[in-house]
């Protein structure tokens, strides 16, 4: 949690830098962009490298409520499949069967849809309390690559595989952070927010916990409308 903690810090010290800015008027509804990224990882699972996403959200005075689309991207996964085919190899003077496999390769990706609330402290709001839910749900269109033709295996994988026999059709995080503006003005502000996540692991097929917990780094742009 150290990271964390330097983060928090840093806000802190970044809100009194950049002056006193009082953002009464930046509007009752704002859209933007934001680009999330794991920098810390406390149990062992699959997690997504950068999750851009589009959000809007609505001022209730201090309070802001949002929501938004995004799309997360997960590291290559490889699996085997089964050409149907056997040889015989001669060992300790009796046949053992080999199962000829193919290795193949795709990067997981999920849609997105974060939900949340933000509580911004002080007049100046250039520093706030965030909490949220990220609903996920399985994307199938990334492409498929061979890797390796001809593998020898010991025990027959399956011929067919589909992805969701892989990952979860649908996967939910919680997201608990602390927000504040890199630099702002009644107009536009630019954000950076370190959080904890806690998600479901997506992977079926592992030995892990099956909720990982990991540091995340989000900056964000947004600009107000409606004042």
């Amino acid at each position: 949690m150290n990271h964390l903690r330097f983060f928090v810090f840093w806000a802190i010290g970044a809100c009194s830098a950049q002056g006193i800015y009082a953002q009464k008027d930046f509007g009752k509804w704002a859209i933007g962009l934001e680009t999330s990224f794991d920098f810390a990882q406390y149990q062992a699972g699959t997690i997504p490298g950068l999750i851009p996403a589009i959000l809007t959200d609505v001022s209730m005075g201090r309070f802001w409520a949002g929501a938004g689309i995004g799309r997360e991207y997960y590291r290559p996964y490889q699996y085997y499949t089964w050409t149907g085919e056997i040889v015989e190899r001669i060992e300790d003077g009796r046949p053992t069967p080999y199962y000829i496999a193919t290795l193949r390769a795709f990067r997981p990706a999920y849609w997105t849809i974060p939900i949340r609330m933000q509580y911004r402290l002080h007049r100046c709001q250039c520093v706030y309390i965030h909490g949220g839910m990220y609903l996920d749900f399985f994307s199938d269109s990334p492409p498929e690559r061979i890797v390796f033709e001809g593998a020898e295996l010991r025990q027959a994988p399956l011929r067919q595989v589909r992805r969701d026999q892989l990952f979860l059709l649908r996967s939910r995080s919680y997201e608990v952070g602390v927000g504040f503006n890199l630099l702002a003005n009644n107009f536009f502000r630019l954000m950076a927010r370190p959080s904890v996540v806690v998600s479901e692991d997506p992977e079926i097929y592992t030995d892990g916990p099956g909720r990982i917990t990991t540091a995340r780094m989000t900056f964000g742009v947004q600009f107000g409308f409606f004042r």
